[in-house]
């Protein structure tokens, strides 16, 4: 009697066992799936910005091709990609080139 008692407690555990690690699969294989969803996200974002990257250099190398190597068309279209080159330093402040002026 004592034998049937304890194979029930097992068979009790092990059911809570078993449906316990079901449910944390399944959670999991939902994180893998949207973690996988992301980085085909990524994946095509990167194939459309190799394209147009492509193409930009395409361009360029067009450029350079009808007109020659001038250092303008690098500089420009570094411009146009990044921004970097484009941006114009501020003049000194009023404030600041009047207090010069005072102190020569």
């Amino acid at each position: 009697m004592q034998e049937f008692i304890k194979a029930d407690i097992f068979f009790f555990i092990t059911s809570i066992a078993v449906v316990l690690v079901t449910i944390g699969l399944a959670v999991a294989l939902y994180y893998i799936i949207r973690i996988l969803r992301n980085i085909r996200e990524v994946t095509e974002r990167m194939d459309e910005g190799s394209k147009v990257l492509a193409e930009d250099l395409s361009d360029l190398r067009g450029t350079i091709k009808r007109e020659g190597f001038v250092w303008g068309h690098i500089f420009g279209f570094l411009k146009k990609q990044s921004g970097l080159f484009g941006k114009k330093s501020h003049g000194r402040r009023k404030s600041e080139a009047h207090s010069e002026e005072e102190t020569n």
